[in-house]
């Protein structure tokens, strides 16, 4: 594809820099990476390290404009039954900053995914009924106090049956993402 687009979050921040985290097929293959702020404005953004295992990257923009970064939450404190908010772009950035809200459905699901490369690769995920559609790939999924407690990733599926499943969205745990980034940065 010669144009992508998925959702990320700003986690990091230091004088000259703010690093946000996107799924890797968001970004697979880019030339240019460009980055839609909540604000509107668009900014350039660097790919500092992915990993198509975990379907995870990191890119690294300026930080002149970011005022609030995301904040993890520890993922093992994390409940069945609790709310859980789905942020994204779903379909594109005609319906950026889009909110989608359910709850936790399980814990440590053990999903299958097909990487970039075409391996299949089992993962374990955090399972919820908030909506996520495309567009959401790479978006935090938070709890009721803000936090990230995973990043959503569309291309996780429950099953090989390759149709669209109501109700069942995917999301990498946060101390996942943690562990992952900290090595891709």
């Amino acid at each position: 594809a010669l144009f992508s687009e998925g959702s990320g979050v700003i986690y990091k921040k230091d004088n000259k820099s703010a690093y946000l985290v996107t799924n890797n097929h968001v970004i697979d293959g880019a030339k240019r990476i460009e980055i839609l702020l909540a604000d509107g404005s668009k900014v350039v953004g660097k790919l500092v390290g992915s990993d198509t295992y975990s379907d995870l990257a990191v890119v690294k923009i300026s930080a002149d404009k970011i005022k609030s970064i995301g904040e993890f939450a520890d993922s093992t404190k994390i409940n069945v039954g609790e709310v859980a908010i789905a942020i994204g772009s779903p379909l594109g950035s005609e319906y950026a900053n889009s909110v989608t809200e359910g709850i936790v459905s399980s814990l440590s699901r053990k999903v299958t995914l097909k990487n970039e490369e075409g391996q299949t690769v089992s993962t374990n995920a955090l399972q919820t009924d908030a909506a996520i559609n495309p567009g959401n790939s790479g978006g935090p999924l938070i709890n009721i106090e803000g936090q990230i407690i995973g990043i959503n990733s569309s291309k996780i599926s429950s099953g090989s049956n390759g149709g669209a499943v109501e109700g069942m969205g995917f999301a990498i745990p946060s101390n996942d993402v943690l562990k992952i980034i900290n090595q891709l940065e």
